[in-house]
């Protein structure tokens, strides 16, 4: 049998659209991510979800260019892969939106800063 949902009875559960709460997933970020995290302990797990919506909150001074992206965990390698990338080019309140992440294990990386200072949190709700 396929990778199917069930209720509390454990009746499948017909294709219904359920949110996470928000929750954390970075905080006060004011540097770009060098490397990749070394596993996935601070990672989004999204077993039994379709989407991730991020929602991020971008403060700073000067802000040219702020690049994130996201990253996707490859259990059989032990490595991060990149996949889709987003700049902003001011400061403000953002939703970022992840479709088909299927149950993957994802983190949000920031790649890229211009400017002078920036500090970035981003909440994480699945889907």
């Amino acid at each position: 049998m396929a990778n199917v949902r069930l209720d509390q009875n454990g009746i499948p559960k017909a294709p219904v659209y359920e949110m996470t709460a928000p929750a954390v997933h970075r905080s006060a970020v004011t540097a770009v991510d060098s490397v990749d995290p070394a596993d996935t302990s601070g990672a989004v797990d999204c077993a039994g979800y379709e989407y991730c919506r991020f929602d991020v909150t971008i403060t700073g001074e000067g802000l040219t260019s702020l690049e994130v992206r996201v990253i996707v965990w490859n259990s059989r390698q032990s490595k991060w892969f990149g996949g889709a990338s987003r700049s902003f080019t001011a400061t403000g309140q953002y939703a970022l939106a992840v479709p088909d992440v299927r149950g993957s294990v994802i983190f949000l990386k920031v790649t890229a800063f211009s400017g002078t200072s920036f500090s970035l949190s981003a909440d994480r709700l699945l889907s």
